[in-house]
Formats: C-alpha cells, sequence, structure tokens
C-alpha cells in the first residue's frame, strides 16, 4: 500500500509500524542496548516536536555531529521528520573544518555529545547562523539545550512534515580540500528509496531477516545509506559502533551480534585479516551471507587473505557521495584483477575524453554516469557544463572499461585519494608541512603499504639549518596529527635536495615515486595510537 506522506523519516521508521510483526522487533541495536521499531518512532517524533520547540524550522539546516549512536540516529531522522535538512558532520573533523561545513550549509542548529561540544563551543561565534546547540549530555556551557530533558518534555509529534520526494533531507561532505571550495551534496526525501532499489535489493538481496553491521560511519554515505536507511528499509536490524572501527571492537560486536551483512572498506578488512592472524582467531566472517567492500580501492592482493583468513567471499563496489550509493559492484576475483564491478541496476556509465566524447574499451578517460540518486547541483551552487553534460554526471575520476564491460578505477584528476575511506587533499597535508619552519618545500602522494592500501607519503626538502633524521621525520609526523584528522598524517616520509617541478614552478607530482622498499602495513596499535 503507497505510504500517505512522501517524507523520508516515515518510510524508514514508521511504515514498520504497519507491519503487525515488525514494530516490536529490534530496529537498532548498540551494544546492549536495543531499539524496536515502534520505540524508534517515538523517539524520531519526540526529537521533531523538541526541535520546533526550539525554534528550528522546516529547511533548516541541523549539523549533527556526534559518534555513531541511537542518539545520532534519533537526531537525524528527528531533524528529516519535521522537515529539516540534517547535516551529518564526521567526529573527526578538526574545528577549522566544522566551521567551514557550518558556514556553508548556513546551520542554525547543532546537535553534539559532550566530549565534542568543545569543537562546536570554539567556533560558534564565528558562524552567525548558529542559533541553537543541543547536547546529548550536561555541559558546563551557556545556552545549549540538553538533549534527553528536551525530547523528554515533548509530545511526540503526530504526523511528520509533508514534504516533496525532491525536497532536500540531507547534506553530506565527503571532502575538504585546502585549494577548493567546499561543497556540500544534498540529497533529496526520494533518493534512498531509490538506491535502495537498485543497491540494498537489486545487488544485496537485503530483507526484514538480515542483521547488518557496518564499520562506515553515519557521516558518510557508505555508513548512512548502507548501515542505516537501507536495513530500516527492509524491516531488518542495524549494529551502531560508537567507537572508532578498530579490530579489538569489530571482532567483539562480530560475536555478540552475529549478523548476516558487514560492509567496511579495504583498510578495515586488511587490518582484520592482519589482527586475525596474530591472534589466532578462526575466519571470523564465515557466518556472513554477504561482505561488502567500499569507499576506496580493493587491492588484489588482498582479496584472497580476506577470503583465507576471514572466511568470506567480499562484493567490491565504486560510489559517490553524489551517487548516494555504489554505482559499480562486482564478486573480488571475479573478472580480471583489480576491476570494481560493473553498474549497479538503474545505471548507466561511460568513459569520455576531455572534450567529453566517448571512449572505447581500454582507454583512460574520465567517468560520467546516470541514474536516479545522482545529485542535480551542489548546495548552494547551479549546475555547470563541467559537472553535468546532459543527463550523464561528470564525476572527478579517470576510469577504464575493458571489451567485457569490467570497469577499473585508474585515480582521481585532481590528485586526491582515500585512506581508510577518507578523501585527503595532499595540498592540505602539504600547507600543514609548510607551516614549520623545518620545512623548504614537500609534497604529499598516496603509496601503497605492503597490503597494496593507499597512506600518505611526505616527501620534504628540508629548510636551511635542518638536517634529515629520524627525530625531524617524528617532529613532522605529530605535527600534522596536532593540526588535521588524525587519517591524512604522513605514515612515511623521504627527504630529498629538490622536488621535480615545471618551467613556472607547478609541482609535477606525477613523477614522485618513494625509493623505500615495502612499507609496512598498519596493525590496529598503529591505528589506536592515532
Amino acid at each position: 500500500m503507497p505510504m500517505p506522506y512522501e517524507n523520508l523519516a516515515v518510510r524508514l521508521v514508521e511504515s514498520a509500524l504497519q507491519h503487525d510483526d515488525r514494530a516490536d522487533r529490534v530496529a537498532v541495536r548498540q551494544g546492549a542496548r536495543e531499539v524496536t521499531y515502534r520505540e524508534l518512532a517515538d523517539q524520531v517524533a519526540r526529537v521533531s516536536t523538541g526541535l520546533r520547540s526550539v525554534g528550528i524550522e522546516r529547511g533548516e539546516r541541523v549539523a549533527v555531529l556526534m559518534r555513531d549512536s541511537v542518539e545520532a540516529v534519533f537526531s537525524i531522522l528527528g531533524i528529516v521528520h519535521m522537515g529539516a535538512v540534517a547535516v551529518p558532520l564526521s567526529e573527526l573533523a578538526r574545528p577549522l573544518d566544522i566551521r567551514a561545513y557550518l558556514l556553508h550549509c548556513g546551520a542554525t542548529a547543532a546537535i553534539t555529545e559532550p566530549e565534542l561540544e568543545p569543537v562546536i563551543d570554539e567556533i560558534r561565534t564565528e558562524v552567525d547562523s548558529l542559533r541553537q546547540i543541543i547536547c546529548v549530555g550536561e555541559v558546563d556551557s551557556a545556552g545549549v539545550h540538553e538533549f534527553g530533558q528536551l525530547i523528554a518534555d515533548a509530545v511526540p509529534a503526530s504526523t511528520a512534515a509533508a514534504v516533496k520526494s525532491s525536497q532536500t533531507a540531507l547534506i553530506l561532505y565527503s571532502v575538504m580540500g585546502a585549494e577548493s571550495a567546499v561543497r556540500g551534496v544534498p540529497h533529496a526525501h526520494g533518493t534512498p528509496l531509490a538506491a535502495y532499489s537498485s543497491f540494498a535489493r537489486g545487488v544485496i538481496g537485503l530483507d526484514a531477516d538480515d542483521r547488518v553491521f557496518a564499520s562506515a560511519r553515519l557521516s558518510t554515505i557508505y555508513g548512512l545509506g548502507a548501515g542505516l536507511f537501507f536495513p530500516l528499509m527492509a524491516g531488518a536490524e542495524t549494529l551502531l559502533l560508537p567507537e572508532q572501527p578498530h579490530s579489538a571492537a569489530i571482532f567483539a560486536a562480530l560475536e555478540s551480534f552475529d549478523p548476516t551483512i558487514f560492509l567496511a572498506t579495504p583498510s578495515v578488512y586488511g587490518q582484520l585479516a592482519r589482527d586475525a592472524e596474530d591472534q589466532g582467531r578462526e575466519k571470523p566472517l564465515s557466518r556472513c551471507r554477504a561482505c561488502i567492500s567500499g569507499a576506496e580501492g580493493m587491492p588484489p592482493k588482498l582479496v584472497p587473505r580476506i577470503r583465507d583468513t576471514l572466511g568470506a567471499g567480499v562484493t567490491v563496489g565504486y560510489g559517490l557521495t553524489e551517487a548516494f550509493q555504489f554505482v559499480f559492484a562486482g564478486t573480488a576475483g571475479e573478472g580480471p584483477l583489480g576491476n570494481v564491478g560493473r553498474p549497479v541496476p538503474g545505471f548507466e556509465a561511460r568513459i569520455v575524453d576531455g572534450q567529453g566524447a566517448p571512449m572505447g574499451p581500454d582507454a583512460i578517460g574520465i567517468l560520467q554516469i546516470r541514474g536516479p540518486t545522482v545529485l542535480s547541483s551542489y548546495w548552494g551552487e547551479k549546475a555547470t557544463a563541467d559537472q553535468f553534460d546532459g543527463e550523464w554526471f561528470t564525476t572527478r575520476d579517470r576510469f577504464m572499461m575493458d571489451e567485457h564491460g569490467y570497469y577499473y578505477h585508474c585515480g582521481r584528476v585532481d590528485d586526491l585519494f582515500k585512506v581508510g575511506g577518507k578523501w585527503v587533499s595532499p595540498i592540505e597535508v602539504e600547507r600543514a608541512l609548510l607551516a614549520r619552519e623545518e620545512v623548504w618545500d614537500c609534497a604529499v602522494i598516496g603509496a601503497d603499504d605492503e597490503d597494496g592500501l593507499i597512506k600518505p607519503f611526505a616527501f620534504v626538502v628540508p629548510n636551511i639549518g635542518h638536517s634529515p633524521s629520524e627525530q625531524l621525520e617524528m617532529k613532522l609526523r605529530e605535527s600534522v596529527k596536532t593540526q588535521l584528522a588524525p587519517y591524512k598524517y604522513p605514515r612515511w616520509f623521504e627527504f630529498r635536495d629538490k622536488l621535480p617541478r615545471g618551467p613556472g614552478g607547478k609541482l609535477l607530482r606525477y613523477k614522485l615515486r618513494p625509493t623505500v622498499g615495502p612499507r609496512r602495513a598498519e596493525t590496529a596499535a598503529d591505528s589506536e595510537r592515532d
């Protein structure tokens, strides 16, 4: 029966109440906490009312700066329920990044937690639009509403805001590059519904009997869509992991939750395989009926380790925040090495040259896609010719398609690369290094570790009076860690007398290749120190 509303929150939460066997089933689990679909609907409706009570209006943007918790779920869905726009932000983002995001979307409110509230407090006077701060827990700051009290006093909203499926429900920020303008990716109320049909049903075959565990965060499309929205649409159960996805926490969750579907980045799979070997664990993913890998490229050498050590075959793919889902998907190890599969149901793809002319098989060009979930323009921007070629969206990625229809990711047009599923701008890291008096010149690239996973690698020309040394390397590494999100710091350094530059002084990044041997992969202990 068609739903009487087009509001996304209604489809995600309240539709389950129409099924007698679903209302009291667990929808979301966080450790020992269980939230049924009935309880979820009540909490979301209370948040909806609570936000209105402090003056939040339809269409306004509300940031959610929280770890992955049930309160974060209540907040995101409650914002959507009342007709405002949810803006999930990464808890790893630095204050300057948060300020840029809030200014860009014009956020009028932010929901956070005590550990992260100081980040908002530090920049709130610089964001004129920010009127309300809501915190899940008490903090010693003036003008902050306590989340628990706010929703406890609220009468659950009887109906969700009536919205069109084309109205914006979410804005996500996938990369903060130092040289480029901030870009928000808006998605409408109807977008996740189309993505569910395309990927969740068409590729995974998700249904109400599944238990889904995604280590990707709710501030990303991968985590928000596949880890929360899609399971709720199916009437399934999903697990939240508030702590960062290190091996110990994931192994414990796998044992207690026993998921049928597990989603992670290749970096997480690589870490799990390494630590499972070290700890003598016997194929901890063997009970999952589906394991999905996304958000960064899967090194071919990692696939047999995942199969043999973790006990799982893996579906790999390529997705974009702009598309809300995977665009390509395929079984790892099927077809030639390194492919990311073929287009998922409902999507088309083509490779074009610099002038937009389609290219044939085995030629490297720029990827264009079209499908039901691709954004129509970035937040606050008009669609431009370099973004859209008619119905085709032009990505920033270089791709190749072979004669059998398999697609291969060949890098970024703008030198960005992913670390653990998160974008890194080399220019941003370079600026952090150049701020040090010890550095005369530098360049950062993405380099493979021994598992084939990408991490930042820095080439540094020391300033006069400073010599290459382990002490200098350690000092530079720690300096970057204090300035940028922890995943962005260089894992390795190579000191040089000069860097390759063109006649106009432009850095020729493509000429940089590390001269050192195989680089050790990170262990769980390394990740904990980050």
